[in-house]
C-alpha cells in the first residue's frame, strides 16, 4: 500500500471533511432517510422502478419526501416528479399509509396519458419508510459510503439489503398476484485514479466531485499546493510516478489519466498501466507528445492492441486552453466511455 495517504476524512480544511464524503449520490438520499426515522418523522421513498423510451428518470432514480416538506435527490424533474411529490406528502398525511405503485404513460393518443409527449412510460414506487426498515438503511449505507457492492430489495413489505452479494442484471422490477418486488445491484464505485496532482488535476477533480466516481490523485510531489489543497479528492496519496501501477487495479470499475509534470513521468506512468485492462486511461499532452509516447513504447514491444486503447490527446475536442476546460473535455469523453455500456477497455464508436 502506499504511504502518506490522506482520506476525505483527514483533508486539512477548516470544516475537517472533504467537499465530497462519499462517491455515491444513493448515500445523501439513504441518509436523508435515516436521519429522519431516527427520529421518528415520515418520510417516503419515491423510486423509478421500471423506464421505458424517452421517460423522465431513469430506472432507479430516487427522492425522499420528508413530512418536513424537504426533498432529496430526484425522479427526473418536471411535471411528475411535482405531482409524485404532491402524492407522496398526502400519502405520508394519512393513519396508515402503505405503497403504492403508479404507472406513467407519457403518450399523447394514451388514454391514459400523463400530458407529456417524451413517448415513453415509467413505474413510479411511493414507499413510505418504517422504523423496521433502519437496520437496513444502515447496512446500506455502511457498503456505500465503504465502496462495497451489494444488493438492495425493496416490496411492500419492507427494503432489505445484503452485502457482497449480486444480480445478473443491475435492475429487476416484477408484479404479481401477491405483490410487487424491486431488485438492485449496488456495484463497487467507479474509482478515478489521477496520476499528477497539478492544476488539471485539481479541475479534474472538481469536475468529477459532481458525478458518482470515486476519486484517487497520485503525486511524488507530496508539497505542491494544488495537490495538498485538493478538498475534491477522496484520497490523495504521495506515491512516486514509477510506482503507481502496483496500486491500481485493472478491471471495469477503473479509470485513470496521466497528466504527470513531465513527459519523462508520463512515459514510466503509462509503460505500468498499458497492459492493464482499465475501463479508461488516458494521458495529456499535445498531439506531437502522444505521438512520441507510442511511438516510444511500441519500440519497446508494446502490443498494438493495448496502445490503441489510450485516449490521447486525451478528452473531447473541444478547443480547450485552461484547466477547466481541459477539465470538462476529459470528464466529458470519460462519461462518453462510461455511457457506452460496451466491453471495457475498448474505445467507443463516434
Amino acid at each position: 500500500m502506499p504511504t502518506n495517504v490522506y482520506s476525505a476524512a483527514m483533508c486539512p480544511f477548516s470544516s475537517g471533511r472533504c467537499l465530497t464524503d462519499s462517491f455515491n449520490p444513493q448515500a445523501e438520499i439513504w441518509r436523508f432517510i435515516l436521519e429522519r426515522l431516527k427520529r421518528r418523522q415520515r418520510v417516503a421513498l419515491l423510486l423509478v422502478a421500471d423506464s421505458r423510451g424517452h421517460a423522465p428518470g431513469r430506472t432507479g432514480f430516487k427522492m425522499a419526501v420528508g413530512a418536513d416538506g424537504r426533498l432529496c435527490g430526484t425522479v427526473g424533474g418536471g411535471a411528475i416528479e411535482h405531482d409524485t411529490v404532491e402524492e407522496a406528502r398526502a400519502l405520508l398525511r394519512k393513519p396508515h399509509p402503505r405503497a403504492q405503485v403508479a404507472v406513467r404513460v407519457h403518450e399523447p393518443a394514451h388514454p391514459q396519458t400523463s400530458g407529456m409527449i417524451c413517448g415513453g412510460r415509467q413505474t413510479l414506487v411511493t414507499y413510505p419508510c418504517r422504523t423496521q426498515d433502519k437496520p437496513a438503511v444502515k447496512a446500506l449505507l455502511r457498503s456505500l459510503e465503504a465502496g462495497w457492492p451489494g444488493v438492495l430489495t425493496l416490496t411492500a413489505r419492507g427494503i432489505s439489503f445484503s452485502a457482497a452479494k449480486r444480480n445478473r442484471r443491475q435492475f429487476r422490477f416484477s408484479r404479481k398476484r401477491r405483490g410487487w418486488c424491486f431488485t438492485e445491484h449496488v456495484p463497487a464505485p467507479d474509482t478515478i485514479y489521477l496520476i499528477g496532482g497539478g492544476h488539471v488535476g485539481l479541475a479534474l477533480s472538481r469536475v468529477l466531485a459532481t458525478l458518482d466516481f470515486r476519486i484517487v490523485v497520485f503525486d511524488e510531489r507530496a508539497a505542491v499546493n494544488t495537490f495538498t489543497r485538493n478538498r475534491f479528492a477522496h484520497e490523495r496519496s504521495a506515491l512516486p510516478f514509477a510506482k503507481v501501477g502496483r496500486v491500481i487495479p485493472a478491471g471495469p470499475h477503473s479509470y485513470a489519466v496521466i497528466m504527470t509534470p513531465g513527459h519523462r513521468a508520463d512515459a514510466a506512468a503509462l509503460r505500468q498501466l498499458v497492459r492493464k485492462r482499465l475501463a479508461y486511461l488516458g494521458v495529456l499532452g499535445s498531439t506531437r507528445k502522444a505521438h512520441q509516447l507510442l511511438d516510444q513504447l511500441r519500440a519497446e514491444g508494446c502490443p498494438p492492441e493495448c496502445l490503441t486503447r489510450v485516449f490521447t490527446p486525451v478528452g473531447l475536442p473541444i478547443a480547450s486552453h485552461t484547466a477547466a476546460e481541459i477539465a470538462i473535455s476529459i470528464a466529458a469523453q470519460i462519461i462518453q466511455v462510461r455511457n457506452a455500456g460496451g466491453r471495457y477497455g475498448a474505445k467507443p464508436r463516434s
